[in-house]
């Protein structure tokens, strides 16, 4: 059987009777459920005002049965999925898992060691990219032992391509051409911020990290794998966990990955010593609901889940602007329903592009959504790191003072804007008895919450937007302020949007 999403539509009903009887539908709609479907997950608030949101099995027959009597307010389509973006370098990004048969017949064993600052790095993660005869690339990855060691069985006729040691935190992710067996690497430290906590994405935006205030008086909400637990991130409100159809509480929130730290750190982490980065808008109300499972295949959220976790930062928690950095898979008309919903009630959602080089991932891609590039700037990623292999090597791409569009990022006619994305230090959990980490990351993923962040900054600047009602007008007001404060950089508006959000 298949899995399906059944909801009401709740965009443009604006009485209480509008919105009980749409919420009717779903009742409706169950009750003529039958056979043999299964119900999965039934978020059924006590609220009657409120979204009703059901996941169910059964099979297409049933639900092409069931669709010549769906009533007008109901939403009946198949559960779809979203990814966190792909991390993998764009030359590689076709590169498939190589399970243990493929490494079985090994003829070879390829061995490195993994240093930073001259010392090794023991419980990193490292992958290994390799090319088969017939030029297929393949990745796997190993474990660093306590002297910095890994090795992986390097199959028959096969040649290793390129080696990624990732760290934790303190250095930079590295990409290795081809470096002979036995090599060793040494990860190049990520430097301390200067005072204040800014960095050059900090000051192509203009904000200004000594100056007080900075997103005072807005909301704003993230979805993403969940945040914390970081010093830094101690002020965040974890408002939920989504997943499967189903609510946790916030107390379950904290990262699965390290993904929604790095993105919240972004928005708003608050340095607590010397040579901490600052968020761009410490100083916004920020709240934060998890919709992973984790950051394996199949982990990632539903509609569902994402339309439960817009509806408790929206409806809820009233946030003025959410950042959603995943995406990928088909659109759904239940998730954009709600994003609409959403904007009804003074709320913007901010998106991530994506990482594929291509079209704008759903649900960036939704007209209600304001997507966003990513950008880096030439000097900023020393040579022989991850980041500065996604440099692109298209004219068309770089633009004015030495920014250019990352080699991975998506785009399109309906972009609203760039930001920086590549080369990021932001925050990740506390883990392994170190306190306090930051790590660098790429992707579009960063990109939004920058964009966020600085559009939380013009805002809490804004006396008429913050005496606006929580409607539409709201809303409208926030998407017009970004883009009156982007500035062009020289690249084509599918490339930049509007430009660099700048305060």
């Amino acid at each position: 059987m298949t899995q399906y999403v059944l909801v009401n539509r709740r965009a443009g009903k604006f009485t209480t009777e509008a919105k009980t009887a749409s919420r009717a539908a779903v009742a409706m709609t169950l009750a003529r459920l039958g056979g043999n479907s299964r119900v999965v997950s039934d978020r059924d608030p006590a609220d009657e005002t409120a979204r009703r949101v059901v996941v169910f099995d059964a099979d297409a027959a049933q639900v092409a049965h069931l669709r010549t009597r769906l009533p007008a307010d109901a939403i009946l389509e198949p559960l779809v999925r979203r990814t966190l973006h792909r991390r993998t370098p764009i030359e590689l990004a076709a590169a498939s898992p190589m399970n243990g048969v493929a490494l079985g017949g090994a003829a070879s064993t390829y061995k490195v060691t993994i240093k930073g600052g001259g010392h090794p790095l023991s419980g990193i993660e490292v992958m290994f990219y390799i090319r088969d005869p017939s030029g297929h690339i393949g990745v796997t990855t190993a474990t660093t032992d306590k002297q910095g060691r890994a090795k992986i069985g390097l199959p028959l006729g096969s040649t290793l391509s390129f080696v990624e040691p990732i760290p934790y935190s303190g250095f930079w992710i590295m990409l290795a051409e081809a470096p002979p067996s036995g090599s060793t690497l040494d990860c190049l430290p990520i430097a301390k911020a200067p005072n204040g906590g800014g960095a050059w994405w900090h000051s192509v935006m203009g904000v200004d990290v000594n100056a007080p205030g900075r997103g005072a008086g807005l909301k704003v909400g993230v979805i993403d794998t969940g945040c914390g637990p970081h010093p830094n991130l101690s002020h965040v409100k974890l408002v939920g966990v989504y997943v499967d159809g189903h609510t946790l509480p916030g107390s379950q929130a904290t990262d699965v990955a390290e993904h929604g730290t790095h993105t919240s750190g972004i928005v708003g982490a608050r340095p607590k010593k010397a040579g901490d980065y600052a968020g761009m808008a410490p100083d916004c109300d920020l709240f934060h609901a998890r919709v992973f499972k984790g950051e394996r295949p199949g982990d990632g959220p539903s509609q569902a889940d994402i339309v439960n976790a817009i509806d408790a930062l929206s409806r809820d928690n009233k946030c003025d602007l959410i950042n959603m950095s995943l995406g990928g898979g088909p659109p759904s008309e239940a998730e954009e329903d709600c994003i609409r919903d959403a904007a009804e009630r003074g709320t913007l959602c901010i998106c991530s592009a994506g990482n594929e080089a291509g079209p704008i991932d759903f649900p960036g891609a939704y007209p209600e959504c304001s997507a966003v590039s990513a950008i880096g700037q030439i000097g900023r990623a020393p040579s022989g790191t991850f980041s500065a292999g996604n440099r692109p090597h298209v004219a068309a791409m770089l633009g004015q003072n030495n920014l250019f569009l990352a080699a991975f990022s998506c785009f399109g006619a309906t972009l609203a804007c760039a930001a920086p994305g590549v080369g990021i230090v932001s925050t990740v959990p506390d883990k392994n008895g170190a306190s306090g980490a930051y790590m660098e990351m790429d992707g579009t993923s960063m990109a939004s919450p920058a964009a966020c962040g600085a559009l939380a900054v013009i805002l809490s600047k804004d006396a008429t937007y913050k005496a606006l009602p929580r409607d539409i007008s709201r809303t409208t007001a926030a998407r017009n302020a970004l883009a009156q404060h982007c500035v062009p950089f020289g690249l084509a508006v599918k490339f930049e949007g509007r430009g660099l959000p700048t305060v």
